[in-house]
């Protein structure tokens, strides 16, 4: 049976729907979202009767997980929508394919439009959490930050009873990450000046399989697909979401390619970032010119040829290394994303003396046991959140990180394509 709402919305359990049912879903999203109580799996949507995935070649068809978590199936988000169910959801998470993902987005952020209007102030919130990238066309993403950003006066906002728009970033849901962003915004390290950074995966079985459409073949208005769309969208998340006031504008990017796919298998890329701290409400940073007094250097790596396999018994992990440096210190985080002893957060002030801030190091969550990643965690508290002056969740990967990193991975494989730098697409190209 369905798990019943509690009478105090101030201790409700959520109503959520999974659109998209393929191999990420069925292994992680809808096992941890039925096992958590506070969570109601009221929806489950795919297009196809019976998801198919070469990660995975033991999916099961809808008529199977409706049976296997007591759930609802639909065909299509409008299906859904027009049901008894569509008006009653507090939550949706969105696991299709990513050239889909805008326009699944558009089609909830309409729902949200349409109860503004028909219920006005006192408007049920439907939240939403998208896995990443967020797209991977950039003009996708630009439209859909637009749309994202036009109902920042209205629905979404930080206050309790918005809807609100999160990525499924499990990195930046970390209490490191939090730790991360706070002492880079409260000024301990002073101006930003330099950012290094590289992310090795074990994952080039992957990217040399021809077999993996999804993972090494462009699609739509993509120019490339590979390391950067598969990988790197994790590190450049974490980071722009540590670094708020970096706002990207030129790229260079050399890749090295699969023989056997096309895809890129490893990059290194110079991102050319405003820092945008001292912009006033009045001025877009889409008109200021880069100076030698507030650019932001980042240079990051990424590649799939650290030997191994993710998913062997054990798996190998991911390496990861972050470098930020200012004028009044640094923070260093680096680690083995399966070991949280290998690393910590740690700042060194202008005199060089260490601070360590945690003492583990935690990347992405991989967790499909119990109640999930702390990413999945907290978009059910916030979807649980309807009574006023409730304290809400903090999203831990926004639209704005979605947007410009997907402006950079763009950037990167046209850097790549022409040898050349490239601008980023701006929001008002």
């Amino acid at each position: 049976m369905k798990k019943a709402e509690a009478d105090d919305p101030k201790d409700s359990v959520a109503r959520i729907a999974v659109i998209g049912c393929g191999w990420w879903s069925q292994g992680w999203h809808l096992p941890v979202l039925h096992n958590n109580p506070k969570s109601n799996l009221v929806a489950i949507v795919d297009s196809s009767p019976h998801p198919v995935s070469k990660l995975n070649p033991n999916l099961v068809s809808l008529p199977e997980l409706a049976e296997k978590y007591h759930t609802n199936t639909f065909s299509s988000v409008q299906d859904l929508l027009q049901s008894e169910i569509g008006p009653t959801l507090d939550g949706v998470l969105i696991a299709t394919p990513h050239a889909t993902h805008y326009h699944v987005g558009e089609e909830f952020l309409e729902e949200i439009d349409r109860r503004e209007k028909e219920q006005g102030g006192q408007s049920r919130p439907l939240h939403i959490m998208m896995e990443k990238p967020m797209t991977t066309d950039v003009k996708d993403a630009v439209n859909l930050f637009r749309l994202v950003h036009e109902k920042e006066n209205r629905e979404f906002t930080n206050r309790s009873g918005g809807s609100q728009f999160w990525l499924n970033h499990t990195a930046n849901y970390r209490e490191q990450t939090r730790l991360a962003r706070e002492i880079i915004v409260s000024g301990r390290l002073g101006k930003i000046r330099h950012v290094t950074a590289s992310f090795a995966s074990p994952l080039k079985w992957i990217f040399n399989d021809p077999g993996n459409d999804g993972w090494n073949k462009p699609n739509g208005n993509m120019i490339g697909n590979g390391f950067a769309w598969g990988q790197s969208s994790h590190l450049l998340a974490f980071l722009f979401h540590i670094l708020p006031n970096c706002d990207p504008k030129s790229v260079h990017c050399r890749m090295s390619l699969s023989k056997e796919t096309g895809a890129d298998i490893a990059h290194s890329a110079t991102i050319e970032c405003l820092d945008t701290t001292t912009i006033t409400t009045t001025t877009s940073s889409e008109t200021m010119e880069l100076t030698e007094d507030n650019t932001v250097l980042i240079n990051m790596s990424g590649t799939a040829l650290l030997p191994g396999h993710q998913y062997t018994d054990p798996p190998i992990a991911k390496l990861l290394n972050i470098d930020v440096y200012g004028d009044d210190g640094s923070l260093h985080y680096s680690g083995n994303d399966l070991d949280p002893t290998s690393g910590h957060l740690e700042y060194r002030n202008v005199e060089g003396i260490v601070e360590i801030l945690c003492d583990r190091f935690e990347f992405e969550a991989y967790d499909n046991d119990n109640y999930g990643p702390e990413s999945i965690q907290s978009f059910v508290e916030l979807c649980c959140s309807r009574s006023d002056g409730k304290e809400l969740p903090a999203a831990g990967a926004t639209v704005l990180d979605g947007l410009r990193s997907v402006q950079v991975i763009d950037a990167m494989y046209r850097s790549n394509a022409e040898k050349q730098v490239v601008p980023v697409v701006g929001i008002t190209n």
